[in-house]
């Protein structure tokens, strides 16, 4: 960890990647290239950056609020996983330093096997196939660790993430509840 952010974050530590997911390099739809492994609570600051890089339309669709920066403990809170119940992986590039451009996760339902999940990426990054790239390995991942069943939240507005789950063949469950989609779909068996 560099000086800097140890500096800006000294309670952070260097955790391992998770076991049973090898890191792996996606290149997506237009030949650029970004890594993908699961999260570790050094990317906290990585986070930050992350939001703080998206517009505020992409922010809004994500956390449902328009945050101008991602508060502290939020990141906290989404760097550090158990890599069973609660796991992230991100998608980073390493042009002058490392960056997340884009972030999938999954928060199981407690004593289920079902997880909420949620993803993420950058404005720049958009519309090459990161996001289904993430939901697709996220999918696979969460088989592995016995979940059967993602939800999710979206707005109605944000025709992106349902043009995307249609795609996918992902949406098998959607209702319109309080001015937001709730949708849950099974994953692959394949997954």
């Amino acid at each position: 960890m560099n000086a800097d952010r140890r500096a800006r974050f000294p309670y952070l530590v260097v955790a391992m990647p998770s076991p049973g997911f090898e890191p792996r390099v996606l290149e997506l739809s237009d030949g650029t290239k970004v890594h993908v492994r699961p999260i570790v609570p050094e990317d906290e600051p990585l986070l930050i950056d992350a939001v703080a890089a998206m517009s505020e339309r992409s922010v809004y669709f994500r956390f449902f609020s328009p945050l101008k920066r991602l508060p502290d403990a939020l990141a906290h809170r989404l760097a550090v996983v158990d890599y069973n119940d609660r796991f992230a992986l991100v998608a980073t590039t390493h042009k002058s330093s490392e960056r997340i451009v884009g972030v999938a996760r999954y928060d199981r339902v407690v004593g289920t096997d079902i997880a909420e999940t949620a993803v993420a990426v950058v404005d720049e990054f958009q519309r090459r196939g990161l996001g289904s790239a993430l939901l697709t390995i996220l999918g696979k991942v969460a088989r592995d660790h016995g979940i059967k069943t993602f939800t999710l939240i979206v707005l109605p507005e944000n025709q992106q993430m349902l043009g995307l789950l249609r795609k996918m063949g992902w949406i098998h469950h959607a209702k319109l509840t309080g001015g937001v989609y709730e949708i849950s779909f099974d994953l692959p068996e394949s997954a």
